[in-house]
């Protein structure tokens, strides 16, 4: 991508989408952020274009007018206590539906980039083993599983009409901006509190965000991404007691693990099922499952074709986030 590009990035008002149009707006590219509101805050010298949702495909054509590459970041995203009657068709309305909405407003106006971001929970939510391209996807929820099948779409529909189309697949992003499950862990090392998982000896892959951003150009400029899927990863895993170590010295506080035998946990764990049965309770297996066991990605197919090299560590990455964090908080 060596030249100015029309780029339309959905999801352009979430925590990734913030820095992937900042990216590309700072390197002379002009960025259309496709929104669901008018009154969505969005980042300076991006042109906002409203759309009720993927679906609009009269708004998503008027966006996708003159448009060189998409960036589609736009998701119903893992719901953990989710109240829909029929969750699996939720995110399939939104996730593999909308992509097909699209990508193929996206070729009818003859746009010949398309980038798809995925999840690791494509695959599946744990695994021994580095996870690989060539494994078997064993999606174990309905959001993993509309993200397979927008993953099957995109590849199919970008081979029938010849365009460039990659997909990457993230696990767990963290960075200036982040929202949700590692926010909270930010916050609960910032307030001290005590993890009781000082034994703890698994391993988690991380991707900082301005590695994402770097990936999708990646993959953008490298005529052999083409129609390829990709993990992306820091390419450095980390513990569970490593990740709160890290946290905890990139805000300059003390990280407080405990030494409590895996096996008590566990035990806590299947407490927790049973008396979710009659109320809303913070410990379970599920939630253990995600501290306690091991998802790593292997993204040496990533360097390999592109000939990618993330440009930040997983140190740099979270002393970039403790200090977005730290000026967040004070």
């Amino acid at each position: 991508m060596s030249r100015a590009q029309t780029i339309l990035v959905t999801g352009a008002t979430g925590f990734l989408g913030c820095n992937v149009c900042e990216h590309f707006v700072r390197n002379g590219s002009t960025v259309r952020a496709l929104l669901r509101s008018r009154n969505a805050h969005v980042l300076r010298d991006t042109v906002p274009i409203v759309a009720a949702d993927l679906n609009d495909r009269d708004s998503l054509c008027r966006a996708l007018q003159c448009v060189d590459t998409v960036v589609h970041l736009a998701a119903r995203v893992h719901v953990m206590r989710d109240t829909t009657t029929d969750p699996l068709a939720e995110f399939r309305r939104v996730n593999v539906d909308g992509t097909r909405a699209l990508l193929e407003a996206a070729i009818a106006q003859g746009v010949q980039r398309f980038v798809f971001v995925s999840s690791v929970k494509a695959m599946g939510e744990s695994a021994d083993d580095a996870l690989t391209e060539e494994m078997h996807a064993a999606p174990s929820d309905p959001y993993g599983v509309s993200k397979l099948e927008a993953e099957q779409l995109v590849s199919d529909m970008a081979r029938a009409a010849g365009i460039h189309a990659p997909i990457l697949r993230l696990p767990l992003v963290y960075g200036a901006g982040m929202k949700a499950n590692m926010l909270r862990l930010f916050d609960l090392v910032d307030r001290g509190f005590p993890f009781p998982l000082g034994r703890v000896q698994n391993k988690r892959s991380l991707a900082y965000v301005g590695n994402v951003v770097h990936a999708i150009r990646a993959v953008l400029g490298s005529p052999a991404a083409a129609h390829e899927t990709f993990f992306v990863s820091d390419g450095e895993d980390v513990s569970t007691p490593e990740l709160i170590r890290l946290i905890a010295r990139s805000i300059g506080k003390p990280a407080r693990l405990l030494p409590v035998p895996v096996s008590l946990m566990r035990a806590a764990g299947r407490v927790g099922d049973l008396l979710a049965t009659v109320a809303p309770v913070p410990l379970s297996t599920p939630v253990l499952d995600r501290l306690l066991g091991s998802l790593t990605v292997d993204s040496s197919k990533l360097r390999r074709i592109t000939g990618y090299v993330p440009p930040f560590s997983v140190a740099e990455g979270m002393h970039i986030t403790g200090q977005w964090y730290r000026t967040e908080r004070t």
